[in-house]
């Protein structure tokens, strides 16, 4: 049979770390670095974020996407004009949705308006966290 005092004895050995006697240097350079590689993480994720939103912003104005999707736009508040103004029920949806389109440069300015409002938080928080 085995001792268990022995046994005992060695798990306690085993079970305290050793200390080094620059443990708490070690430590505080250790935080300092985690803390500071966080702030760069998060300042390059943002940066390469927006830029990212910029070309594709850029690509989505090259290809004529928007003058495209207007022109189908028109086309389909023609249609939808004739097909319901034989129906008399129908003359305010004939209005609302003419007025829908006039609304295209709202939603655009409205977009830009929480695009910066988005910005401002970010920053906002990443000087409160530096």
């Amino acid at each position: 049979m085995s001792d268990k005092t022995f046994e005992m004895a060695l798990e306690r050995q085993f079970a305290g770390a050793p200390s080094f006697p620059d443990a708490d240097v070690f430590a505080m350079r250790v935080t300092s670095r985690l803390d500071r590689g966080w702030t760069f993480r998060r300042m390059l994720i943002g940066g390469l974020g927006a830029v990212g939103g910029l070309i594709g912003a850029g690509q989505l104005l090259g290809s004529g996407l928007i003058s495209r999707l207007e022109t189908i736009t028109a086309q389909s508040d023609t249609l939808v004009k004739s097909g319901i103004a034989s129906l008399p029920a129908a003359r305010g949806l004939t209005s609302l949705m003419s007025a829908g389109s006039a609304m295209d440069g709202q939603v655009l300015w409205m977009s830009a308006a929480l695009g910066a409002l988005a910005v401002g938080l970010f920053v906002t928080r990443a000087i409160r966290e530096l």
